[in-house]
């Protein structure tokens, strides 16, 4: 009875502990259970956010293409621009040494027209002095009212042909100061020269300069006149027009 008793004892201590155990393992299953579930909502977590950062990288991986592709459009207005400028750089050095080149043939054609207009006023001075002298030194003696229509026929055709010869000569030495010019000038033609003319008349300065030049020139050659008085007391007044001829 005792033995019976003893191992009765021995049972429920035995019992006890596997309960014990039992208790202990369900405990820690439900541990694991529990940790199981917060490892699969974490895992669910990391899915939606490994899943979100797939959709933002591919996102950025398209804006990525969108700002190369604009990086690149840049660079190639870029590289244009440069282009342009480099372009636009020679031009400007270009129409700087054109003006320089048009401000020195201007300033010799000016030289040019100076010394040209010096030139006229001067061989004007000496056709004025000769016209005088030529006046001054006609014979005396006139011929009766009757011959007067002659002897005026005569005297202008003496001037004409005076003056003719004063013209060539003129013009032969015109020709001659002409020939010391640089070879720009002397090789212009006529057409150049007139356009010259015309560029220079769109100047102020040289308008206004140019136009009193002008009206000077042709003040003195109106001014070109004498007066001859025959032994009758009948006067003639002898004139120098613009063409040259002696009325």
């Amino acid at each position: 009875m005792e033995h019976y008793l003893e191992n009765m004892k021995t049972l429920r201590s035995y019992v006890n502990d596997v309960e014990e155990e039992a208790v202990k393992r369900s405990a820690e299953e439900q541990k694991q259970r529990t940790a199981i579930v917060a490892l699969e909502s974490d895992l669910n977590l990391v899915r939606s956010e490994t899943k979100q950062l797939n959709e933002e990288a591919e996102e950025m991986l398209k804006k990525k293409a969108v700002v190369g592709l604009e990086i690149a459009e840049k660079q190639r207005k870029i590289t244009s621009l440069q282009t342009e400028c480099s372009t636009l750089k020679q031009t400007l050095e270009l129409l700087h040494q054109e003006i320089a080149s048009m401000e020195r043939i201007l300033k010799e054609k000016r030289s040019y027209y100076k010394k040209a207009e010096e030139e006229l006023n001067y061989k004007l001075q000496e056709q004025q002095d000769w016209f005088h002298s030529h006046t001054q030194k006609m014979p005396v003696n006139i011929e009766p009212v009757e011959n007067i229509p002659s002897m005026q026929g005569s005297i202008e055709g003496s001037m004409d042909c005076a003056l003719h010869l004063q013209n060539k000569q003129l013009i032969e030495q015109v020709k001659h100061a002409i020939g010391g010019f640089p070879r720009e000038l002397r090789e212009m033609d006529l057409s150049a020269l007139e356009a010259e003319h015309n560029a220079l008349l769109c100047d102020k300065s040289g308008e206004t300069e140019y136009t009193e030049s002008l009206q000077d020139r042709i003040n003195q050659m109106k001014g070109i006149s004498d007066t001859v008085e025959c032994r009758c007391g009948e006067k003639y007044k002898v004139e120098l027009e613009l063409a040259g001829e002696v009325i």
